[in-house]
């Protein structure tokens, strides 16, 4: 039997072992794109970057690391992927851990100096504790503060869930525009 430690109620012995998690699931990405710094390098189309979640609440704390790699395939299209993990702690001693993987294609829909706007459509799979899938589409905006630095936000979601636990939508088709639905993501482009 696991012995857990709490401090002010909070299960710091799984939140210990989900950062160990996460930190070899980075350093995995890391060596997965530094293997990629010789491709390409002079055109700036590989690029790399992510998401991070930190929530806490009445009703526990919830985390996720999410990184992303994408290659731009023309000015207006770009694959790409990521893969998180993620982690819900209510206090009333329910832990939930899963992993999240999100293959998407992004469509520029502008580009106006610095400022593009995007959507992006792709299928996002919950494994784990957290099960399920969506598919859809969530429109953005992104900033080039650099030649290699990119901030972009998300804001919303139109498409089919089938799962509760993604996103905490339900079953069935319909769009959500809430500020839940909203992410921001920092990338390099190598």
């Amino acid at each position: 039997m696991k012995n857990n430690v709490y401090l002010c109620g909070f299960n710091v012995t799984n939140f210990l072992i989900t950062i160990m998690i996460i930190k070899r699931i980075l350093i995995s990405v890391i060596v997965i794109f530094a293997s990629f710094l010789g491709i390409n390098a002079q055109n700036y189309k590989w690029w790399a970057g992510g998401r991070a979640l930190f929530w806490t609440g009445d009703a526990g704390m919830s985390y996720m690391v999410a990184p992303e790699v994408g290659y731009q395939l023309s000015p207006k299209f770009t694959i790409a992927s990521s893969l998180g993990i993620q982690a819900n702690n209510f206090k009333n001693g329910k832990d939930i851990y899963g992993l999240v993987m999100n293959p998407y294609i992004r469509y520029i829909v502008f580009k106006q100096g610095n400022l593009l706007g995007f959507v992006d459509g792709g299928v996002e799979f919950g494994m784990g504790d957290i099960f399920g899938f969506q598919l859809g589409f969530k429109p953005g905006i992104a900033l080039l503060l650099t030649e290699r630095f990119t901030a972009a936000t998300q804001f919303g979601f139109v498409g089919f869930n089938d799962g509760k636990d993604i996103g905490l939508r339900r079953h069935g088709f319909g769009y959500d525009f809430s500020g839940y639905c909203s992410t921001i993501a920092f990338f390099y482009s190598f």
